[in-house]
C-alpha cells in the first residue's frame, strides 16, 4: 500500500481567489484603523486612557528625561517623554494628554512619539504587571529581575541589559516567540493527556483525543498571549499553531512555504499594524530559515535536524540582526550551545519559579553576564537584504539556499575579525 502524502492547500487557482479574499479583509481592516485614527485626533490635545508598558530614565539632549512606551486605548503605541521624577507606573493605567496635530494615518500605525502629561493614575495593575512582580520577588539582582522578567512576561529589559544580550546573541532566546510557544505546548500537553485520557476512556471515548487536547491547549496560549498583551512575535506564533493545526487535520502539508505565507497574510490582513512590528517579522523570518532547511534535509535524522537547525537559524539571522543593530561579541558564537542547552533550561526554570528556588540560578547568569564582552561591528544593510532575498530564491533554488549559508559564515567571519 503506499503512503499517503500531505497535499497544498491551495493551487494557482483557488490561491487567487485567496489573495483577493485577504486584500478584501485588508481595506476593511484598515478602513476601521483609518476610523479610529480620525477620532483619535479630532482634536489636538486630547484626552486618551493608555497603559503604561515600558517607563526607564534616559538621557536626552543632555537632560534626564522619563521615557515612557504607552498602549493607547485604541490599540496604538507611543512613546512619551516626561519629568525624571515620575514614579514607576509600569503596569498601570493612567489618563493622558498627548500632543497629536502632527500626527499622520502611518505614524498612528506604526507607533509614534508625542509630547505628554499625565492626569489621572488608576489603582489596578495590568496581569502581567501582577506576574512580573511576582517573579522580580524572587530575585534580589535587578538584571535577574528583567531577564525573567523578559522571559517569561515580555516585559522590557533596561537599555544596557537589551544591548549586552543582544551583543551575547541571546535576544531570540529571552524574547518570547513561537520557541517558548512550543516547549510550553509541549509541556501542558505532557500534563494534560494523562488525566484527559482518564475520562476519554470513562466517559467520552468516541471523542478524538488529541484533536480536544489541541483545543484545551490552544485555549490556554490564547489566555497567556493575551496576559501578556498580544506582543506581536506571540501574535505570529498563535496564528501559525491555529493555521498549522487546522491544516494538518485535514491532510494537508504544514511544513510548507505556502503555510507560513497563509498564516502571514491572515494576520496582516486583520491586524495591519503588524506590518510594522520588527518582532513580527524577525519571528517570520526565522520559521522561513527552518522551513528552508527542512525542505532540503527533511531526510536526516531528527537529532541531526535538531543539531543542525540552531547552527543554520544562526547563520541565516546573523546578516540582517548585525545589520540593524550593529552589536557583537565573542560570546555571541557561544550562543549557539547556550540555544541547545535552553532546551532543558526554559523548562526546568519555569519549574523552579514555582518553589522558592526559582533564582537558583541566578549566580551562574550574573556570572555570564560580567563576561560578555561588547562591541560595535558594521555590517552593511545590503547584506541583511540580500540573505531576505536569498532566503525568498531558496524557497526554491538550492544554489541560493548554499549561498545563503555562506553570506551567513562570511558574515560571521567580517564580524569576528572587526572585533579581533
Amino acid at each position: 500500500m503506499s503512503k499517503l502524502e500531505s497535499v497544498e492547500l491551495f493551487d494557482r487557482k483557488s490561491g487567487s481567489f485567496f489573495v483577493l479574499f485577504l486584500l478584501l479583509i485588508a481595506s476593511l481592516s484598515l478602513s476601521w484603523e483609518y476610523t479610529q485614527f480620525q477620532q483619535f485626533t479630532h482634536f489636538d490635545d486630547p484626552l486618551v486612557r493608555a497603559q503604561v508598558i515600558d517607563q526607564e530614565v534616559r538621557l536626552i539632549n543632555d537632560q534626564p528625561k522619563t521615557s515612557m512606551k504607552l498602549r493607547l486605548e485604541n490599540g496604538s503605541l507611543c512613546r512619551c517623554v516626561m519629568s525624571p521624577n515620575l514614579r514607576d507606573l509600569r503596569g498601570r493605567e493612567v489618563l493622558v494628554e498627548l500632543q497629536v496635530a502632527k500626527v499622520s494615518f502611518l505614524d498612528y500605525l506604526k507607533g509614534f512619539r508625542s509630547r505628554g502629561s499625565i492626569h489621572e493614575v488608576y489603582p489596578l495593575l495590568s496581569l502581567k504587571e501582577h506576574w512580573y512582580r511576582t517573579i522580580a520577588q524572587v530575585h534580589e539582582d535587578q538584571w535577574m529581575k528583567e531577564l525573567y522578567g523578559a522571559l517569561f512576561v515580555a516585559t522590557p529589559m533596561s537599555q544596557e541589559l537589551q544591548t549586552l544580550v543582544g551583543a551575547m546573541g541571546l535576544s531570540h532566546i529571552l524574547s518570547i516567540s513561537g520557541y517558548h510557544f512550543g516547549i510550553l505546548s509541549l509541556i501542558a500537553f505532557f500534563f494534560l493527556r494523562p488525566s484527559y485520557r482518564w475520562f476519554q476512556n470513562r466517559y467520552f471515548p468516541y471523542r478524538h483525543g488529541n484533536r480536544d487536547l489541541f483545543f484545551i491547549v490552544l485555549g490556554l496560549l490564547f489566555f497567556y498571549l493575551w496576559a501578556l498583551e498580544f506582543i506581536p512575535p506571540m501574535v505570529r506564533s498563535f496564528g501559525m499553531i491555529a493555521v498549522g493545526y487546522f491544516l494538518y487535520d485535514r491532510g494537508i502539508k504544514i511544513v510548507s512555504f505556502q503555510t507560513l505565507l497563509i498564516a502571514i497574510g491572515i494576520l496582516l490582513a486583520f491586524f495591519p499594524k503588524l506590518f510594522f512590528a520588527l518582532g513580527f517579522w524577525f519571528s517570520s523570518f526565522g520559521v522561513l530559515s527552518i522551513f528552508i532547511f527542512v525542505r532540503y534535509y527533511e531526510h536526516w535524522k531528527p537529532w541531526q535536524i535538531f543539531l543542525a537547525l540552531h547552527i543554520w537559524c544562526y547563520l541565516v539571522m546573523l546578516p540582517i540582526s548585525l545589520a540593524i543593530f550593529g552589536t557583537f561579541g565573542f560570546w555571541h558564537i557561544g550562543s549557539i550551545p547556550l540555544a541547545l542547552l535552553f532546551n532543558l533550561y526554559y523548562p526546568a526554570v519555569l519549574a523552579l519559579h514555582l518553589t522558592p528556588w526559582g533564582n537558583f540560578f541566578d549566580p551562574y547568569l550574573i556570572a555570564l553576564f560580567n563576561e560578555g564582552d561588547m562591541h560595535t561591528v558594521s555590517i552593511p544593510m545590503v547584506a541583511g537584504v540580500l540573505s531576505i532575498v536569498l532566503a525568498i530564491a531558496a524557497m526554491r533554488f538550492k544554489l541560493a539556499f548554499l549561498a545563503l549559508g555562506i553570506l551567513g559564515s562570511a558574515t560571521l567571519i567580517g564580524a569576528v575579525y572587526q572585533i579581533a
